[in-house]
């Protein structure tokens, strides 16, 4: 069978043709500032902010036929019992905050919780942000200038949430970010904690001058229980790694340590570190996930009661690690949100890759950000063309078509008379009391 394309450029034209997502638009930005030029003229900068609408985005999620078997509208507490004594929270719509939600919203309503992600992209991407050398600022505020820049994108970039709602409510529900993001979106200094609330007094409380965050005109955003538990980076990376097996170092040594690990027996489903741990020189995540299963690290309160040891063997003199503070907040957040697996960092550092390092590289590498967006507007229209064939496949087959007869298919608008391509209805569900699909762990 021959291509309906000749080349590389008919191709690119034809898929041009196809439905994709939301339309991309890029908007410069001018940034002028403190220091000026030998004329004695202000010193600008250029940037641009790729972006497409967050509302028509929740709109191609909720319109997908692939997720309409997992969309659930309203919010339901779950529990392992009939009687509701033993509750089980996972998903965010058995957890606390949703029902919160909803109560406050008119009778026959609906939300749909955002969560926002900062490793510049989230599953769905809805903008590039900028990252200008800002040169124009002298270094006292360099810092600051960068602060200024990304909420005012942010604010452009979120403005469409602003000034919806009727029926379907999008809400800012939960920001997916590392420690160092949480505080720029916090408006904070990173000796200071993002999540608990001090008062408007900049300097004394570790504030920064940022007078309108992005997030100040959300409707029923509040930011600071919006940031969830990062695993990766305060958990396996943060206080794990560079902490607790830092501090076992220090008091045991290296070689101790080491022969711990190596005469570890082989067990199914344990890593078995055969040279020890001191000879990894760099560690990934799945490496910090196995050791925790192999070293054995006692409860938090258990930490706590006995930690002035480490500061008579003058291993540590304080603790006041950030990372450490977090880990107060991890149940509160999970009640509020669901399991913590749900928002952990891995996923948009590696849509990172897919997203934005995958683009780049596929640009000519000068005034790249409108050609990464156009290179993703064609990677989604191929995706979804491949994605609508297997489902017309399906519902084909379904439906007794003979799919031998591949004659009755050709081009891009025929559909067989007997394929049934109305998808079935989707009620609602209202139930506040339902039974776990499956028991909560023990």
């Amino acid at each position: 069978m021959q291509p309906s394309f000749h080349n590389n450029r008919s191709f690119l034209q034809m898929v041009d043709e196809l439905s994709h997502g939301a339309a991309w638009s890029c908007k410069k930005i001018s940034v002028q500032r403190n220091q000026t030029d030998e004329k004695g003229e202000p010193l600008h900068e250029e940037v641009e902010l790729c972006m497409r609408d967050p509302v028509e985005c929740i709109k191609d999620l909720i319109g997908n036929p692939l997720f309409k078997d997992h969309m659930v509208y309203a919010p339901a507490q779950a529990y392992t019992d009939s009687a509701g004594l033993h509750r089980v929270i996972d998903d965010m719509w058995t957890a606390d905050w949703w029902c919160d939600k909803q109560k406050m919203l008119p009778k026959g309503a609906t939300i749909a919780p955002i969560i926002l992600a900062l490793d510049k992209t989230s599953t769905i991407l809805i903008g590039y942000l900028p990252a200008g050398k800002l040169d124009c600022f002298s270094s006292d505020v360099h810092s600051l200038a960068s602060y200024w820049l990304f909420h005012h994108c942010m604010t452009l970039l979120l403005q469409p949430l602003v000034a919806v709602g009727e029926n379907v409510y999008p809400i800012l529900a939960a920001y997916v970010a590392d420690f160092p993001e949480q505080c720029l979106i916090a408006c904070c200094k990173e000796n200071r904690c993002p999540k608990c609330l001090h008062p408007a007094e900049f300097n004394e409380y570790g504030l920064r001058t940022i007078y309108t965050p992005f997030w100040a005109n959300l409707p029923h955003c509040d930011i600071f229980l919006a940031f969830t538990p990062d695993l990766l980076h305060q958990l396996h990376k943060g206080i794990f790694k560079d902490h607790l097996v830092k501090w076992c170092l220090d008091v045991i040594g290296e070689e101790e340590m080491d022969a711990h690990f190596k005469a570890m027996l082989d067990y199914p489903g344990l890593w078995h570190f055969k040279k020890g741990i001191s000879t990894v020189k760099q560690w990934t995540g799945t490496e910090h996930k196995e050791m925790h299963q192999v070293l054995v690290v006692a409860t938090l309160t258990t930490f706590h009661t006995n930690k002035d040891i480490l500061q008579e063997l003058e291993v540590r003199e304080h603790f006041n690690i950030p990372k450490l503070h977090q880990l107060s907040h991890y149940v509160h957040s999970i009640l509020l949100f669901g399991a913590t697996d749900g928002f952990n960092t891995e996923l948009p550092e590696q849509l990172h890759i897919d997203f934005a390092k995958e683009a780049y590289h596929a640009s000519n590498k000068c005034n790249y950000e409108g050609q990464m967006a156009l290179w993703l507007q064609h990677q989604e229209a191929v995706f979804l063309r491949g994605s609508y064939l297997d489902w017309l496949l399906k519902r084909s087959r379904e439906c007794g078509y003979d799919s031998d007869s591949d004659s009755e298919m050709e081009g891009p608008g025929i559909v067989p008379a007997n394929v049934c391509l109305t998808p079935p209805i989707v009620t609602q569900q209202h139930a506040l009391h339902v039974l776990a699909k499956t028991p909560a762990y023990p």
